[in-house]
């Protein structure tokens, strides 16, 4: 069978996937590899390789029984069934509106019914980590569907789409959280576990893109498809979680550089007050200067009394006698 078109296995940041990531991962490319023809497409011997590897994957896994239970357990729980009660009414309401049949809406319906069933249609039957996934895939067919979530707001569906993701927003941040404390709890590393699968699975990527260069008759088409699905789930997941801590990263830096702000106006204030505070002292001092007379000291008084000539030695004191001894003499 000759292949239509050659795409691309899209890319992964495999070593920002965490610990149990890596498992489920693994467990998701494994389930891919299980429902195609390994043979045809030339990939046999890596995918034996990667398959043999399931007992080392299987050591990444956390139960209950090794950590015990988690405060957060019981709200991931909860999040988890609001996810598949939204779900659930989406797909309700979905049947609703069909059956009424009201005017104007028979095209919409054909538009939004087809994706809406074929991702949440009977969601609980799945478990968690394929209900992340369903949800993860529904809303990005949304947004390449433009046509389908217009839809679906002309139907009145936005409030029950909202509540959805809102939902699978929460859900995903708190299992985030468990899953983080979840690991740091874990005794030993598994670095070289987690670097030797991403490997293994590295290489079948590598080979499917080559492989269909060199096998044109082969149509790996499905299950690029398939892998490139996957890829881009948790892509998206490492893409939120990297937002997540950028943002909070920011939030940090603007709370210092709030408080900083505030020090700053704090210390330009006190500034201000003592800077006002001194050239009122300087100008209450000078205006004292000002209205009181200066004080004359005794002596320059003294000086100054009678427009007398001050005797100044012993020779104006011998002088002042002689002067009076004479007009003694002429008297007589």
């Amino acid at each position: 069978m000759k292949r239509k078109h050659i795409v691309n296995i899209k890319k992964i940041a495999f070593t920002k996937l965490r610990k149990l990531e890596v498992c489920t991962f693994y467990n998701e490319i494994v389930a891919i590899i299980s429902r195609h023809d390994i043979k045809a497409m030339q990939i046999e011997a890596t995918c034996h390789v990667l398959i043999e590897m399931q007992a080392k994957a299987e050591l990444l896994e956390l139960s209950d029984r090794d950590l015990g239970p988690h405060l957060l357990t019981p709200i991931v729980t909860e999040l988890h069934e609001r996810r598949l009660k939204f779900a659930g009414l989406i797909t309700n309401h979905m049947r609703v509106v069909e059956q009424a049949a009201f005017k104007g809406t028979d095209q919409l319906v054909k538009i939004a019914k087809e994706v809406v069933l074929r991702y949440l249609n009977y969601l609980r039957q799945n478990n968690r980590v394929d209900v992340t996934q369903i949800i993860f895939q529904f809303f990005g067919e949304l947004e390449v569907k433009p046509e389908v979530k217009d839809a679906l707001h002309e139907l009145g569906f936005k409030p029950y789409l909202d509540e959805l993701q809102d939902a699978h927003d929460a859900y995903m941040m708190t299992y985030d959280e468990r899953r983080v404390h979840q690991s740091s709890q874990h005794k030993g590393s598994t670095l070289s576990l987690q670097r030797e699968i991403q490997n293994i699975l590295g290489i079948l990527f590598e080979q499917v893109d080559h492989y269909q260069h060199v096998f044109s008759d082969v149509d790996y088409s499905n299950f690029i498809a398939e892998l490139n699905n996957v890829i881009t789930s948790y892509t998206k997941l490492i893409k939120t979680r990297d937002t997540q801590r950028r943002n909070k990263k920011m939030k940090v830096q603007e709370d210092v550089n709030t408080a900083l702000e505030e020090i700053n106006k704090k210390e330009n204030i006190e500034k201000n007050q003592t800077t006002l505070d001194s050239e009122t002292t300087i100008a209450k001092k000078t205006k004292e200067d000002i209205d009181s007379p200066k004080s004359t000291s005794p002596e320059t008084l003294s000086k100054t009394e009678g427009n007398e000539k001050p005797i100044n030695g012993l020779l104006d004191i011998l002088k002042k006698q002689d002067k009076g001894k004479k007009e003694d003499n002429e008297e007589q």
